[in-house]
């Protein structure tokens, strides 16, 4: 089921989490929601999509599944959004004006044509700049939200993007998904590789069999291990992947060159590492040596 509405009130909110209580005002009546919505903050549009549920202590609330936050349809919900405290420099009396000048141009102004919030008493064009860069900020960090949140990646890794690829993460992202795996701790392979193909990257593209190459050692190392066996490696990335295994080992070797990995002869066998690991191991060793060889 969905709802739209505007958020009322945030009766409660869990800093670390994000976990809200709010109410949102629909054209029907007030509802009281919850679930998981950072960055949310009163006066805030949202698309939600979920159920309802019967609280045993505080009774019908409706359950967010996912949600969208969307431009307010209406002058009164636009001055609400602007006035919540979140576009630098625009307060309520401020966020009243601009919307009274304005009205259905409101937006534009703020994204293409901020010079002319100068018209305003009170605003220089230095401060309206400064409007305009905090509304796109804002607006660009909710449409990263919204294109994660269509491939399951959840909606708190969105300011980390946005500050790692700016204005044109989305972009950046269809281009090469895997980039996420850079920037984002802990983000699924499997689902940023389901995300490449539904984009339309090619199975035998360079990035993906990198990426799978570094993810198997990573995956490796929840195990306890610092490297693999080179030929072990080739296997499971070309089994992860259905490539070929002469794909896997050029780009283990062209991985080498650029030295993100470590490819490391042992008497009779070759071991790969992630780059990061290695120093760590040999850093480990020379200080072992530094010790040993100490008189205390």
């Amino acid at each position: 089921m969905e709802l739209k509405g505007q958020i009322k009130d945030i009766i409660y909110q869990n800093e670390v989490n994000s976990y809200t209580i709010a109410t949102l005002e629909t054209d029907e009546e007030v509802y009281t929601v919850v679930g998981y919505l950072p960055f949310i903050n009163s006066g805030d549009t949202l698309k939600i999509i979920g159920k309802f549920v019967t609280h045993q202590e505080y009774g019908r609330q409706f359950k967010i599944d996912t949600f969208e936050k969307v431009m307010p349809d209406t002058l009164d919900g636009l001055e609400k959004y602007l006035s919540n405290g979140i576009i630098k420099g625009i307060g309520p009396a401020t966020a009243k004006k601009i919307v009274d000048m304005f009205g259905e141009d409101t937006v534009n102004i703020l994204k293409y044509e901020p010079k002319k919030l100068v018209k305003i008493r009170g605003i220089t064009e230095k401060k309206a700049i400064e409007m305009s860069e905090s509304f796109n900020e804002n607006w660009s960090l909710w449409q990263i939200v919204g294109f994660l949140e269509k491939f399951s990646i959840g909606p708190n890794n969105a300011k980390k993007i946005y500050k790692a690829l700016g204005a044109n993460a989305i972009e950046e992202i269809k281009s090469d998904p895997y980039i996420l795996l850079e920037i984002v701790r802990g983000v699924d392979f499997k689902q940023i590789d389901k995300m490449a193909m539904e984009l339309g990257i090619a199975y035998d593209n360079e990035r993906r069999v990198k990426s799978g190459i570094k993810y198997s050692l990573l995956l490796s190392s929840y195990n306890g291990h610092t490297c693999a066996i080179k030929e072990n490696v080739i296997n499971f990335v070309s089994n992860l992947l259905e490539v070929d295994m002469e794909n896997v080992e050029n780009e283990l070797i062209n991985l080498n060159i650029n030295k993100d990995v470590i490819i490391e002869k042992r008497e009779n066998e070759e071991w790969v590492y992630l780059y990061s690991f290695f120093k760590a191991e040999t850093n480990i060793a020379e200080k072992i040596k530094i010790l040993q060889n100490s008189k205390n």
